[in-house]
């Protein structure tokens, strides 16, 4: 075979593969941005209010190519969880990292998840939490994913627990307590704003954190 159709081949089949990758990272933006109008949605709406009609209408896509991502409510749904574990997880180890001492990761860690009252992201779990319980055909794809990645915090703080001389059952109770009230925060939030007492809720576990600590 000629040098030249070799060289030919070579750079047809180069720029195959870099197209293949372009549509790829096209592909993998493209969802990024339906998970994210996902969440504002739900934040925004509700789960009864988003739908995903609504979604494209948010992107500016058609119906038919946000279908050729998630091809319906419930996947879209599911993938939208996962998306919001993915980074709680992130945002939690970058605010606890292993550089610190077990006491001062399980402090930041509280710290995190106040913080966390205020985003998008909470809002949107708390929407699909509830609607884990009230849609069946949600609970089908969602409950799962909650499950599976709750274990994973839930197992989290078990390992920086494990590292102190402190009593894991009642450090556990207390993780559960904080996550209850952090979640209530996030439901008082979107219904009436801001409160300077969320503020004082949040001192209150904190201080018992040291106390245990």
């Amino acid at each position: 075979m000629p040098s030249s159709r070799i060289r030919t081949m070579t750079a047809s089949n180069a720029a195959s593969k870099k197209a293949r990758i372009s549509n790829a990272e096209m592909s993998a933006q493209t969802q990024a941005r339906i998970l994210q109008a996902t969440k504002e949605s739900l934040a925004e709406h509700g789960y009864a209010g988003t739908s995903m009609t609504g979604v494209a209408k948010r992107l500016g896509l058609t119906q038919p190519a946000l279908s050729y991502h998630f091809d319906n409510k419930y996947q879209l749904m599911a993938a939208t969880a996962e998306s919001i574990y993915d980074e709680m997880a992130a945002h939690f180890r970058a605010a606890a990292p292993e550089s610190l001492t077990p006491q001062e990761r399980i402090l930041a860690f509280v710290e995190a998840a106040f913080e966390q009252t205020a985003s998008v992201n909470q809002r949107a779990l708390i929407e699909l939490l509830l609607a884990a319980r009230r849609d069946p055909r949600c609970h089908a794809v969602v409950e799962p994913v909650i499950e599976r990645r709750d274990r994973g915090f839930q197992q989290f703080w078990a390992d920086i627990v494990r590292a102190m001389p402190v009593n894991e059952q009642r450090m556990a109770l207390l993780r559960d307590f904080a996550v209850s009230l952090y979640r209530g925060i996030t439901v008082c939030r979107s219904l009436r704003g801001d409160d300077p007492t969320f503020a004082l809720q949040h001192a209150i576990v904190r201080s018992l954190v040291r106390d245990l600590l």
